[in-house]
């Protein structure tokens, strides 16, 4: 019993495993398309890293995407699509963190960057609209 106490603090004080990050040699690029009939804002950010100061960081991007279907009048290029690329690090699975905001986080998830490409839904509501997207 007097034991008891050691083994416990020695548990406690045990390092955790640090887990295993993907970062990839060459770039993976996907797309995220909006099918909303407004317009949307979000965020795609890889998974945490520990910089050479030991301090926590991760690589973000921010984004608007136009409503469903419209096009820059000058180029003729489709507004409401988007394309990304990015080494890592990231999240079990090769998966990225997308967040879709308006003044605060409206809909979160983690998707694939190999799966294909994410679509983002929306419809107006008496409350307003509900928007969210296809992760994978």
């Amino acid at each position: 019993m007097r034991y008891l106490f050691f083994i416990l603090a020695a548990i406690i004080t045990m390092p955790l495993p640090v887990k295993a990050q993907e970062v990839t040699a060459s770039p993976i690029c996907f797309s995220i398309r909006n099918e909303a009939p407004y317009k949307v804002y979000g965020q795609i950010a890889t998974d945490y890293y520990t910089t050479q100061d030991g301090t926590k960081a991760r690589h973000t991007a921010t984004f608007n995407l136009e409503q469903a279907g419209t096009k820059n009048p000058e180029t003729g290029n489709y507004t409401d699509r988007r394309e990304f690329c990015s080494s890592g690090p990231f999240y079990e699975g090769r998966q990225v963190e997308l967040m879709l905001r308006t003044l605060i986080p409206i809909f979160t998830c983690k998707t694939s960057v190999e799966l294909g490409e994410v679509i983002i839904h929306g419809r107006f509501t008496d409350d307003g609209t509900k928007t969210w997207a296809t992760c994978y």
